[in-house]
């Protein structure tokens, strides 16, 4: 929740610029994101890790395809990060 909190809070800070560089809508967009991601890193605050495990359980349930495309995105960046650490 941490990471996604930082992540919202970048994301934040730099809308100003994307309103500069690309346009308002766009800014929008990014605080909207922004707003987003600090609502989650709030909910699973709130939550314990039981709540969590079954929320997890509950959404690969309802969305098997968008759970496996996202554990293979994952592993795809961890797998470039450790490869990249090793060079």
């Amino acid at each position: 929740s941490g990471a996604l909190a930082s992540l919202g809070k970048i994301v934040a800070d730099n809308a100003g610029t994307i309103d500069e560089k690309v346009g308002e809508k766009y800014g929008d967009y990014a605080r909207q994101a922004a707003r987003s991601l600090e609502e989650t890193a709030a909910k699973i605050d709130a939550k314990d890790l039981g709540e969590l495990g079954e929320d997890a359980k509950e959404f690969v349930r309802k969305s098997p395809g968008v759970a496996i495309g996202m554990a293979a995105a994952a592993g795809f960046l961890i797998a470039r990060m450790v490869k990249k650490a090793d060079d």
